[in-house]
């Protein structure tokens, strides 16, 4: 993992009609990692590490916990 900037957030959006009880909001992002993903060119692909509900998530273990529709996005905070 590589230490993140300061001052980057992610967000985190539902589709539509998404049933996003119980779903926490995205937080501030810590590191980014580097995760294997055949589906992308070069075979892998650089992902944040961000807090929510207190602990760190990557994106692909947050949409796992609370839903494969919830699209995560890196910004900057406001």
């Amino acid at each position: 993992m590589t230490p993140a900037a300061p001052g980057l957030t992610v967000e985190v959006k539902a589709p539509p009609g998404t049933d996003t009880t119980g779903v926490p909001a995205g937080g501030g992002v810590v590191g980014w990692i580097l995760v294997d993903d055949a589906s992308t060119p070069g075979g892998a692909r650089v992902d944040p590490v961000f807090l929510a509900a207190g602990r760190a998530w990557t994106p692909d273990q947050y949409r796992a916990a609370y839903g494969q529709q919830l699209e995560v996005r890196v910004g900057v905070a406001r």
